[in-house]
């Protein structure tokens, strides 16, 4: 049985909502708002979280939940707003309910698989869940896009991941967004994180690469009675 927010004092959006997870097990509590005071501590409660967005929409980075911001019609430039302020993804109040239904789903699957993961590389930590970087035990400000690229390599370390799978990642229902939009987050996470320690090449025309971590092993010079020894 999943726990559900609805954050919205609009029935017919509620209305759609419901229809749109009616094929899941689901306790559903819904609220006028999501305030300032709903911290993380409320939050963790629930499984998925829908918020329908206002002018002061709370931040909702901090969540451990699955969330679903919903803007106006008349106003989709907030989504890029929405994203970088934490939400997991973000829709118009006029969504397809089976689309936002699939979305659902990947939503449950990756929290199901990845609730408890976190990837080290180097002075590098990740935590899948909640998004948050380490960089030397110091917390990187990532924006969510970012993010989910990093976790993206980090999870195929070794491997080249293609753009359609980083659009996959970021833009399930591919809402706008194409390699030049991923290329673009891959040169602003390079620009934050360098390349001495997060080394993503270019494979052209295939991908993005991250080579699998290696500690390297200095060695002492060699001893003439004991030949050579590495410490």
């Amino acid at each position: 049985m999943y726990k559900v927010a609805i954050f919205s004092n609009d029935d017919n959006l509620i209305q759609k909502i419901l229809r749109s997870i009616s094929a899941f097990e689901c306790h559903v509590f819904r609220f006028t708002a999501l305030l300032a005071n709903h911290r993380t501590d409320f939050l963790k409660n629930f499984d998925l979280i829908f918020v329908q967005t206002t002018e002061t929409t709370s931040r909702i980075d901090a969540s451990p939940s699955c969330a679903v911001a919903f803007f106006p019609n008349s106003q989709p430039q907030l989504a890029v707003r929405l994203l970088d302020m934490g939400y997991d993804r973000c829709l118009s109040e006029s969504f397809d309910e089976e689309h936002l239904a699939a979305l659902v789903r990947a939503l449950l699957r990756r929290r199901l698989g990845l609730c408890s993961t976190v990837s080290f590389y180097g002075d590098l930590e990740f935590n899948h869940a909640t998004k948050q970087s380490l960089l030397k035990s110091k917390r990187l400000k990532l924006p969510l896009r970012e993010a989910l690229i990093l976790g993206l390599l980090l999870r195929k370390v070794g491997k080249i991941v293609s753009t359609e799978e980083f659009v996959s990642e970021i833009d399930p229902l591919s809402n706008g967004t194409n390699k030049s939009t991923i290329h673009a987050y891959i040169h602003k996470l390079r620009n934050r994180i360098s390349s001495n320690i997060l080394p993503i090449r270019n494979i052209k025309r295939n991908g993005y690469f991250l080579t699998k971590y290696t500690q390297h092993v200095h060695a002492k010079k060699a001893d003439p009675m004991f030949g050579n020894l590495y410490g």
